[in-house]
């Protein structure tokens, strides 16, 4: 992971680099503490977004959409930097006007009374494409005259998006396909802009997974990576990045183990291939984590499992960090093998259990049987932690040896009353092959996988935003909700923490000099001002 990543981070990658925003040298997330304080609390998202994002409309295309409310993925800002009029605000500000780049109020006077500049907003008018359950955020800038200033910003229209109140930075639910209006407010003048938001229902198609190779990180190579604490020894993860991967943005994430050696199969990072396929080579980052025994990966069994829990703990948040993979949209899943780990390591703690939006399980699934080596007795209490969060379990219509235990893990997760969609692939037996050719069953995934990371089912999110003593926003600063979920503030201090649990919740910002640790609790509706100070 040198190299061009390196370049792209700003330094060791090791070291989180947030999108569009400084480079978090706080090191990695660990456990917060309890807050010493009361709760905060916040009520159903007014469409201000205390998080921003990175500049420009989305590419590509998307899934079925989704009815849950989670919100989307978003990478830094720029801002004008220019002192803001007023304080993050629960409420969506100011008076619209009715139609794109208008302006209403009174525009400053000059000394002989004639009327001076005119706010408006670039860009006026504005598009923004959701694909694969996706979007990137679309940056807005007030100007006033020739020279930006710092508005501050609100959307009409919330189940659609959310902008950053200081920022204007425009973030997609990804639900759903409309038309909203920014407004944005400075010196008594309030301008609009129209922003077009175009959901695109398809299903891409992958070429040949990459071969595994060494070498550094870059867009549409699958790459060999060996953990620090493993030089020198059989044991490292693949990463794959997207074709259109690009520095300074966030990607929805899909981690997979692989099957046991059997056939034709390797139960090689190498060869394993299924969330490649389903992803559609665009817009998510993926990653292969192995088994591991005696400091070697393991193509058949289970290995060290504690040795398994802390790798993909620390490799997968290791490289979120450094290719900006988003923390609230991570999937887990696998054949075979992959699919009872999905379970029986993903699973194992709520630790690592934290660390997941939702799970894709093909051929398998951990319950009661003679493949783990407890037997499946303490798979009830495994699966139980996906908590409410999507699941697809799926196998082969065709003499599948591992349909038993799929269908065992569907009446299981039904029994906990979570959501679970099923696939039957026609014609197929215990194999991943039908995600290459039977282009019908694929799409049935792709549409679960999109609408899954767009509505980020059974998860909330928690926005706020870092200020200093003048109430300015402070960038750079990691804010945490648990070792798995982590932010890092934009130019105008805002962040944003999504696809988290439902539940009691310590957010932690992570500066020396920070405001103590809130707890919140987390639903389906987003929780707003979340808020930081820094003293001087």
């Amino acid at each position: 992971m040198r190299g061009a990543l390196s370049a792209a981070c700003g330094g060791s990658w090791l070291i989180a680099c947030s999108p569009g925003a400084p480079a978090d040298t706080t090191g990695t997330p660990g456990a917060t503490t309890d807050p010493p304080g009361t709760s905060s609390s916040a009520g159903t998202s007014s469409g201000v977004e205390p998080t921003s994002t990175t500049t420009g409309t989305t590419s590509a295309t998307t899934g079925t959409t989704s009815i849950t409310t989670g919100t989307t993925s978003a990478s830094a800002s720029p801002t004008t930097g220019a002192p803001p009029l007023t304080t993050d605000g629960g409420t969506t500000g100011g008076t619209g006007s009715t139609g794109p780049d208008t302006t209403t109020g009174d525009a400053a006077g000059t000394s002989t009374g004639a009327a001076g500049p005119a706010l408006h907003i670039e860009p006026a008018d504005a598009q923004l494409e959701i694909a694969s359950g996706w979007s990137f955020p679309t940056q807005f800038t007030a100007v006033l005259g020739d020279a930006p200033v710092p508005a501050l910003w609100s959307v009409d229209d919330p189940s659609l998006g959310r902008i950053t109140r200081h920022g204007g930075s425009f973030s997609a639910r990804n639900t759903a396909a409309g038309q909203v209006q920014i407004s944005a407010e400075y010196d008594g003048q309030t301008a609009t802009a129209a922003l077009e938001l175009v959901l695109v229902d398809d299903h891409p198609v992958c070429p040949p997974r990459p071969p595994l190779t060494d070498g550094e990180l870059a867009p549409g190579a699958f790459v060999r990576v060996v953990a620090p604490e493993y030089a020198g020894t059989g044991v490292y993860h693949g990463v794959y990045l997207p074709p259109d991967w690009t520095p300074g943005r966030r990607y929805p994430v899909i981690v997979e183990s692989p099957c046991n050696k059997y056939g034709t199969f390797t139960g090689k990072v190498d060869d394993t291939r299924l969330g490649y396929h389903i992803a559609g080579c665009r817009s998510y980052i993926y990653i292969v984590v192995p088994y591991i025994k005696a400091k070697a990966n393991l193509d058949y069994g289970w290995g060290e499992l504690d040795t398994n829990l802390a790798y993909w703990q620390l490799n997968v948040r290791r490289t979120l960090e450094a290719v900006g993979g988003d923390p609230g949209a991570v999937i887990v899943g696998g054949f075979s093998r992959g699919a009872i780990g999905a379970g029986y390591v993903a699973l194992q703690d709520d630790v690592i259990a934290d660390a997941w939006l939702g799970f894709f399980l093909h051929s398998h699934a951990d319950v009661v049987s003679n493949l783990t080596p407890d037997g499946g007795a303490g798979s009830a209490t495994r699966m139980a932690r996906t908590a409410g969060r999507a699941s697809l379990l799926s196998w082969g219509a065709a003499n599948d040896g591992g349909s038993g235990n799929s269908l065992k893990g569907v009446e299981l997760l039904t029994s906990f009353g979570y959501p679970v969609q099923t696939l039957a692939v026609p014609d197929v037996g215990h194999t991943d092959v039908w995600s290459i050719d039977d282009e019908a069953s694929r799409a049935i995934a792709q549409s679960w996988l999109f609408a899954t990371v767009a509505a980020r089912t059974g998860t909330g999110a928690v926005h706020g935003r870092v200020t200093d003593a003048q109430a300015l926003g402070v960038p750079g600063v990691r804010v945490e909700a648990g070792p798995a979920h982590f932010a890092t503030t934009d130019a105008a201090g805002h962040y944003a923490l999504r696809g988290l649990l439902h539940g009691p919740r310590t957010v932690a910002c992570q500066d020396p000099a920070c405001s103590g640790p809130q707890m919140v609790v987390v639903a389906d509706a987003d929780l707003d001002d979340v808020d930081f100070t820094i003293a001087p």
